[in-house]
């Protein structure tokens, strides 16, 4: 419980892990403060930083966690590799591809969909969107996050969507970045603008919005690539943002199965040969 604190930095993420309330995890943090008779963390707003004694005892938890977590790895089943990958790369990148991984290796691989990165020894690698600074990992960047604007072509005519201005009197589905990319497009966005009233905390989500005609979504055109192709969504702009934060494939500093490097050279391989211009 506390390694799962001091890697989140906060006792309701570790919570929602850990599948606890997070009352009784903060409790438990402040019975460990009191059989320790010392504080390991401090309050910072609604996050929480490990003090010194707390970073000098996440760093040698972490050591421990990971002796255990390699001698769990050792009995496991070396043909079924652990793959926790964000729920849009996992249903919208990943899965439409896996077959051209398993099948020339002989192995199995078991997904687990989440945002937030599992504890030390649950997975063998990790798809996570961030700025590959994980500690305690080998950070792969795949590609960056991109996002332009995609909307069921059914829901406008083409003579309503003509110069990026228009999007301005279309539903928009709700995002922070959509400021930036009207911005980008050199049109002034004035903040008022016709929302849905519904934000999806992922893009595989807001883009099942959009295909159903729920409005127009800012969408990675790279993972939404097959939606384009069949007719599903139209990009109506060559208007791209791309960045700062990117998706990154992670693995123990010290891994060194070859099935799981082998995995990771295959991803970043296919990848990169999946770029967007």
């Amino acid at each position: 419980m506390f390694e799962a604190c001091a890697r989140h930095g906060s006792y309701t993420r570790a919570a929602a892990e850990l599948g606890l309330s997070p009352a009784a995890v903060s409790q438990r943090m402040r019975n460990l403060h009191a059989e320790l008779g010392t504080a390991l963390f401090h309050r910072s707003g609604p996050r929480v930083a490990l003090t010194d004694a707390g970073q000098r005892l996440a760093g040698r938890v972490r050591e421990a966690m990971a002796l255990l977590a390699a001698a769990v790895a050792e009995c496991a089943d070396p043909r079924i590799l652990r793959v926790s990958a964000t729920p849009t790369f996992a249903s919208r990148w990943l899965a439409p591809r896996l077959t051209s991984f398993t099948e020339p290796h002989g192995l199995a691989v078991a997904i687990d969909p989440a945002i937030d990165l599992r504890a030390p020894g649950s997975f063998d690698i990790a798809i996570r969107s961030g700025f590959g600074d994980w500690q305690g990992y080998s950070a792969t960047k795949l590609f960056p996050l991109d996002r332009t604007p995609l909307y069921n072509p059914r829901s406008y005519r083409d003579q309503q969507i003509e110069a990026p201005r228009d999007l301005l009197e279309c539903q928009l589905i709700e995002s922070d970045d959509w400021p930036s990319w009207f911005e980008a497009a050199g049109v002034p966005f004035s903040g008022h603008r016709q929302g849905t009233g519904v934000r999806y905390p992922t893009q595989d989500l807001a883009g099942t919005a959009a295909i159903e005609g729920g409005g127009v979504a800012l969408l990675s055109p790279r993972l939404f690539q097959s939606s384009i192709l069949a007719g599903q969504l139209v990009q109506p702009f060559d208007v791209i943002l791309s960045g700062p934060e990117a998706y990154w494939l992670l693995i123990e500093e010290r891994e060194a199965r070859r099935s799981v490097l082998a995995f990771r050279d295959w991803l970043a391989t296919a990848c990169a040969a999946n770029r967007i211009e």
